[in-house]
């Protein structure tokens, strides 16, 4: 009896032993992958930009725009332009408008997303091709860049002007800071006030599924420093500076989209 309860215990701790053992090499494998799925998904889905840093969304007054200084770029004498009241969904092209003013090129808002912008009914069309939409109407969406750089060489050939647009989606977010050195503004997309894009809207068009990140905007990068980027954002029709970092993680959300005119 005595010995048969000895082996009886030994078989016990011996089981006990190996479930313990399993536990711990599972939750050694668990731990090990979060943090590898995190950092390949991190730019890859808009909802899984990094949000650790929060966004500095501050207008920027006559006096302080004097007064950036120091370890920064910014294009002097920008000129800003608010999209409202007439181009409630309108950031596209009234960013555009704003980059062809500084360029040199007489621009109209209005002209442009009525003359020179494709437009197509929402859920229709894809956003690379046209406009979801019409940026007089609020309900609408908007669209990508390859759209804006169509409007903008139809509208720089219709003016007999020798600038280009062109479409450099895809570049490094610090590439942008060459052109700003160029005395260059670089039209690029992230989203109104640095918020976490979600996927809220799909549409299937062509047989293809198309996902709107919102809430997505276009604004025209136009300095930048160690910390922090300045914008002109056509919400608000003046300069707005953000945390550097978390525009760069916005910017790799909504598909490193930038259009650049030279």
């Amino acid at each position: 009896m005595k010995r048969t309860a000895i082996l009886l215990l030994a078989l016990i701790t011996a089981l006990s032993m190996a479930c313990c053992q399993q536990k711990e090499n599972t939750s050694a494998t668990e731990t090990a992958a979060t943090p590898d799925q995190s950092q390949t998904e991190r730019y890859t889905e808009p909802g899984a930009a990094d949000t650790t840093a929060a966004p500095i969304d501050n207008t920027l007054s006559a006096s302080e725009q004097d007064a950036i200084v120091g370890n920064t770029v910014t294009l002097e004498n920008f000129p800003t332009i608010n999209q409202l009241p007439e181009l409630p969904t309108g950031c596209e092209v009234t960013s555009l408008t704003m980059a062809l003013n500084y360029c040199g090129v007489s621009a109209d808002k209005c002209d442009i997303a009525d003359n020179y912008l494709e437009k197509g009914e929402v859920g229709t069309v894809d956003f690379r091709v046209a406009f979801e939409g019409d940026p007089r109407d609020e309900n609408s969406f908007g669209c990508y860049a390859p759209v804006i750089e169509k409007a903008a060489n139809s509208y720089l050939e219709a003016h007999g002007s020798q600038l280009k647009a062109e479409d450099i989606t895809g570049v490094e977010f610090e590439q942008l800071f060459s052109y700003l050195d160029e005395n260059i503004p670089v039209i690029v997309w992230g989203t109104v006030d640095c918020e976490e894009p979600v996927n809220r809207t799909t549409w299937v068009v062509d047989g293809k599924e198309l996902r709107w990140y919102s809430p997505e905007h276009c604004m025209v990068l136009v300095g930048y420093g160690d910390t922090q980027v300045t914008v002109a954002d056509p919400l608000k029709g003046a300069l707005v500076s953000f945390d550097r970092e978390t525009f760069k993680s916005r910017f790799y959300a909504l598909f490193q989209q930038a259009i650049v005119i030279k």
